[in-house]
């Protein structure tokens, strides 16, 4: 399993300058478990991950794409129809709100959806790297590109979350395997946060980004 090392530590401590560090800063406690949301998808006879579907949520509303009824967002995330959904509607609701709770506290971190502790080291880990990328494509269906000029910083935490996206689950359990994918699991919530935060800055300012 890889470990970020140094790439962790600079996006972790630039997230502390900005006042988002550190484990203790959860936003919120989850309104709804791995476990819950699993089994109501699975009641619908809907395939989504719970958490590429959290993570997928929280890059579309990095790219201030926060309009339009919330069955319609989560359609374009899972590709069902919004009529499929409608049954899910209080659940999906939930998940929306804890998001939205994350990016409105200005010193939190996002709480990742995520299987228990207990549950295999392959399995989280999995887990993760399905939210890793269901945070890129959301930003994707939030108008971000590859022409979208970022700043260096960001980009790079970016291609690390890419990087986590891809990695290989089929991991052995061990005590050095928990400890890397804490750190993992930290570096994305510390990652996608500052990400969140420089895109807002963006957004306010959009009259710079035409120069």
């Amino acid at each position: 399993m890889p470990i970020l090392g140094c790439k962790f530590s600079k996006i972790y401590s630039l997230c502390q300058a900005e006042g988002r560090g550190g484990r203790a800063a959860v936003s919120k406690v989850l309104s709804m478990s791995f476990d819950e949301c699993c089994n109501a998808l699975l009641m619908q006879g809907l395939d989504s991950h719970p958490s590429e579907l959290q993570g997928g949520l929280f890059g579309r509303l990095c790219g201030n794409v926060n309009d339009g009824d919330i069955l319609e967002i989560f359609s374009q995330l899972t590709e069902a129809g919004v009529t499929s959904l409608k049954p899910l509607e209080e659940q999906l609701e939930q998940i929306h709100k804890d998001v939205l709770a994350a990016m409105d506290d200005g010193g939190g971190l996002i709480e990742l959806l995520l299987p228990d502790d207990d549950q295999p080291l392959p399995d989280r880990l999995d887990a993760l790297a399905r939210w890793c990328r269901g945070f890129l494509a959301g930003l994707g269906l939030s108008g971000l590109s590859g022409d979208t000029k970022l700043a260096p910083d960001i980009t790079e935490a970016m291609r690390d979350i890419a990087e986590i996206a891809l990695v290989d689950a089929d991991t052995d359990e061990s005590e050095d395997g928990e400890v890397s994918l804490a750190e993992l699991i930290e570096f994305v919530r510390v990652a996608s946060s500052l990400i969140q935060v420089e895109l807002a800055r963006m957004m306010s300012v959009p009259e710079k980004r035409k120069h």
